[in-house]
């Protein structure tokens, strides 16, 4: 019996019964924890599930269809947003949380490598070039904004542009390891998110996953699409179990992913 265990809205699991027992016997799960597992279809606190007592049985003891003595207002919040494999959904704050946290990682990674790399010559020379222009657009009547911005590229060394585009690379090659392997960007395993199939609920494929999850709609098609597809993806993230454009195209779920794991014990 594969069993799984949820406290507010974060999931672990699965476990074994014998795994199960022994945490609530060192008291490191609690009858008010939600748990299930294959031949229930909903979520129930423990409590419910051993009548009370610090051990479950299913043998023994059938599930009672009784109101619980324990109150939880988790128990309809995980039935209401519970997957495959007994997973959660994600929060719409907590994917966007990540995807901020991502964008300003990269924007960081930028900046470190840019001003690394930028003597006070060069920085001085592209304050001037950028003062120029600007003023040159102020004065324009039908100002040409790619030859600007083709003339402020012009004045940044080459080293700082070499610089840039290795730690751009080495981060997206990060990133790309970390989906392909675990299904989460740095954004997503610091508040604790993850991608998954949306029919198994397990790790998706790299063909979802990478390629056409973020390669083909985030970076090719923002790209050549531009801010409309974004917003429309953006838009797609409010709907029925917040799924954005990619995640439709890709069949993926985000779902919660446990902030801390319960300790496994040794049967």
């Amino acid at each position: 019996m594969q069993i799984y265990l949820a406290r507010n809205n974060e999931q672990a699991g699965p476990y074994t019964l014998e795994q199960v027992n022994a945490m609530l016997s060192n008291k490191q799960i609690v009858l008010t924890d939600l748990a299930w597992h294959e031949g229930m279809t909903n979520w129930l606190p423990l409590g419910q599930l051993t009548g009370g007592k610090m051990l479950y049985n299913p043998n023994q003891q059938k599930i009672a269809l009784t109101p619980t003595p324990f109150k939880t207002t988790a128990t309809s919040t995980v039935d209401a947003e519970t997957v495959a494999n007994g997973a959660t959904l994600a929060p719409v704050g907590r994917r966007l949380g990540a995807a901020l946290i991502d964008y300003l990682l990269l924007n960081l990674t930028i900046g470190m490598a840019f001003f690394s790399t930028m003597t006070v010559e060069s920085l001085t020379k592209l304050n001037v070039t950028f003062t120029t222009e600007l003023e040159l657009l102020s004065k324009s009547t039908k100002p040409d904004s790619t030859q600007i911005l083709k003339t402020i590229m012009a004045s940044i060394p080459e080293s700082t542009m070499a610089a840039v585009g290795l730690a751009v690379l080495i981060l997206t090659v990060l990133q790309v390891w970390l989906i392909a392997t675990r299904g989460q960007t740095i954004g997503k395993i610091l508040l604790k998110i993850k991608i998954v199939d949306e029919t198994s609920g397990e790790k998706s494929t790299f063909l979802r996953s990478v390629i056409l999850r973020s390669v083909l709609v985030k970076y090719i098609g923002y790209n050549i699409v531009g801010s409309l597809l974004f917003f429309v993806d953006l838009v797609f993230l409010f709907t029925k179990q917040n799924r954005t454009l990619h995640d439709r195209l890709a069949k993926t779920l985000v779902v919660n992913a446990p902030a801390v794991e319960v300790e496994k014990q040794k049967t």
